[in-house]
Order: structure tokens, then C-alpha cells, then sequence
């Protein structure tokens, strides 16, 4: 993977950094961790128990990540494409977040609270980093691009 990502301003700097470090194969997943000398009991996939865990899989190729996907295709009344890289992922750091959920409190949350959590994050995003007084909660939990 090249190190060439385009930057989101609307975003906060820790998403893109996030999403940098992931295409770059930098967060802490199952594969790069054994790749360091971390020994852990299994490379699998805390989402899916299928797939090695990788950046790319945890965020784009999980069945856990597709739901997600499809959940946040739903809300803003599209049809998104396949995903096929990090850099298609709108709510990646929502992802991770549910990730380490599992993976340290044995919590999976349901891709739908995923998805839920996705519209609340990205609400706040538009509303306090753009010029958006008149945008509301209602209107845009039922569709963004509609508000």
C-alpha cells in the first residue's frame, strides 16, 4: 500500500490519522500484532471467527463490517458499492471502536448500534465543524442527505 490518502477536512484529525494507519496496515489487528512477536491464541477475527484479521478485513471484507456498511446504506437511502479498500469506509473508526468492544470486553455490539453510533458521530461532525445552526437530530437520523 502507498502512503497517498486524501485528507477529509470535515473530519476530525484522528479519524483521518486512523484511516491512514490503517491502509498503511499500522492498527493493532491479530496479524500485524503477530508480525511484531505478540503471541496471541489465534489470528482469527473477533467479529466474524472466519478470516484472519487484517486492517483491510476487519474494516472492509467482514461480514460484520458489510452489515455495518449496508446499515449506514439504509439510513442515507443509497446504494453503496462494494467496498474494496479502507479508504471506502465512512464510519472505519465506528468499526474499530466495536472491534476492541469484542475483543476486550466481549461485548459485540449489533451492526445496527454500530450504525446508530455512525449517525450520531457523523451528526456532530457536521453540526459543530460546519456553518449548520438549522440542522436538526430528526431529520437527519432519518436521512443526512435530506437535512
Amino acid at each position: 500500500m502507498d502512503g497517498q490518502i486524501s485528507w477529509l477536512k470535515e473530519v476530525p484529525l484522528k479519524v483521518n490519522c486512523f484511516i491512514w494507519r490503517a491502509k498503511m496496515g499500522r492498527i493493532p489487528v491479530a496479524v500485524e500484532l503477530a508480525k511484531r512477536g505478540v503471541v496471541l491464541e489465534n489470528l482469527t477475527c473477533p467479529m466474524c471467527n472466519e478470516y484472519e484479521e487484517d486492517s483491510n478485513h476487519v474494516l472492509v471484507d467482514c461480514s460484520y463490517a458489510r452489515s455495518v456498511c449496508e446499515g449506514v446504506s439504509r439510513w442515507c437511502n443509497i446504494q453503496l458499492g462494494p467496498l474494496h479498500t479502507i479508504k471506502d469506509v465512512l464510519g472505519s473508526i465506528s468499526q474499530w471502536g466495536a472491534r476492541n468492544e469484542m475483543v476486550f470486553k466481549k461485548n459485540r455490539l449489533p451492526p445496527d448500534k454500530v450504525t446508530d453510533i455512525i449517525k450520531s458521530v457523523v451528526y456532530l461532525w457536521v453540526k459543530n465543524r460546519g456553518n449548520n445552526d438549522k440542522l436538526n437530530w430528526a431529520s437527519w437520523s432519518q436521512c443526512p442527505l435530506l437535512s
